[in-house]
């Protein structure tokens, strides 16, 4: 489904008009309401709409985006691939099987020995201990605000059809890691808090068909990185839509050797390194993003540089995007909100729901 962007209509239009005239050198707001409007967009381009917007988290039930919801084809190698989730499950997980609760790591990692599909509803501050396997078909969701992982990370490994969402993790290194040919995946509705060397989110080793969604990341200089120097092209087929990056330094996502990589609608806020980066020929598509106070908004590598295509985002004291080469526009149908509601929208919105 194909229609004309609505992204800037009426006032907001005439508004950026103007700005877009102004010299890049001349000092914008700092105030969300007083954005610039980046040369890179073209409100004239047709974008994918979805039918309906997506809403803010309502308990987890609003209609998933993006990559995850893609079936990946089937190349025909069953020992080295997946099962493969069926179309009507895809970035499900278990679906809505009755949940079974988990109060600390022990009571977890029995519930996840068992056969999928499984629901597991997290309660209370839990140890995991180190990393803990997460299987095909399964959820993880918390139960409220005093849901925390701490003490090692989530692992998606060889696993298809998994929904991490409602989960707060606090990590000195990376608290979720979807790796070695995992597909169907999504992460919603989560808050990554932590430092250390490792990104809070790790998407690699020929993972495939993610979505990254609603997420909030904190104190952290390294967010999401997708894919890796050794990663073999083909794969990553990544999304990542209406997170709040907040105040971490960069990486929000670095994409190496991804397929595609759509950042759409996500609120960029006090990042001292970079937002978006491209590298080792992958294709990142960036738009309807509201960038403020970050050093950079979008950029190729320097050494082995990918592809960066950006359109229609909102720049208030960030430099204008280094862009290279061309991205095309994904498969799926989704909705773009005005770049100018995200700081609201997607500051209020993502995260643990409250």
């Amino acid at each position: 489904m194909r229609l004309h962007s609505l992204l800037l209509q009426g006032p907001v239009a005439l508004l950026c008009a103007a700005l877009v005239a102004c010299s890049q050198q001349q000092e914008a707001s700092p105030e969300p309401s007083d954005p610039t409007l980046g040369p890179e967009s073209d409100t004239s381009s047709e974008q994918n709409r979805a039918d309906e917007s997506v809403p803010p988290h309502e308990g987890g039930t609003e209609p998933p985006v993006g990559w995850a919801t893609e079936v990946p084809e089937d190349d025909g190698d069953e020992e080295d691939e997946p099962s493969g989730a069926p179309e009507n499950r895809a970035g499900t997980g278990g679906g809505q099987d009755a949940p079974v609760t988990a109060a600390d790591a022990d009571e977890l990692t029995g519930h996840l020995e068992a056969d999928g599909p499984l629901v597991v509803e997290l309660d209370g501050e839990i140890d995991l201990g180190g990393d803990v396997q997460v299987p095909s078909d399964t959820t993880l969701v918390g139960s409220g605000e005093g849901t925390e992982l701490t003490g090692g990370r989530l692992v998606v490994e060889d696993a298809d059809n998994v929904v991490l969402t409602g989960l707060a993790f606090d990590s000195g290194d990376t608290a979720v890691a979807v790796r070695d040919g995992a597909r169907n995946v999504r992460v919603a509705h989560s808050t990554f808090t932590g430092g250390g060397d490792g990104a809070l989110l790790e998407v690699a080793d020929g993972a495939d068909h993610v979505t990254v969604s609603w997420n909030r990341f904190q104190e952290a200089s390294s967010a999401l990185t997708i894919g890796g120097a050794d990663d073999e092209p083909g794969a990553l087929h990544v999304t990542v839509h209406h997170n709040h990056f907040d105040g971490t330094s960069g990486d929000h996502p670095r994409a190496s050797n991804a397929e595609h990589v759509h950042v759409f609608n996500n609120y960029f806020h006090s990042n001292n390194d970079y937002g978006v980066e491209s590298a080792h020929e992958s294709n990142v598509l960036v738009e309807g993003n509201y960038f403020q106070d970050t050093e950079l908004s979008v950029r190729p590598a320097e050494e082995e540089p990918g592809n960066a295509v950006a359109r229609d985002n909102l720049l208030v004291d960030t430099p204008q995007p280094e862009l290279r080469g061309e991205v095309p526009d994904p498969p799926y149908t989704y909705e773009l909100d005005p770049a100018t509601e995200i700081p609201d929208l997607v500051g209020d919105g993502a995260g643990v729901p409250g």
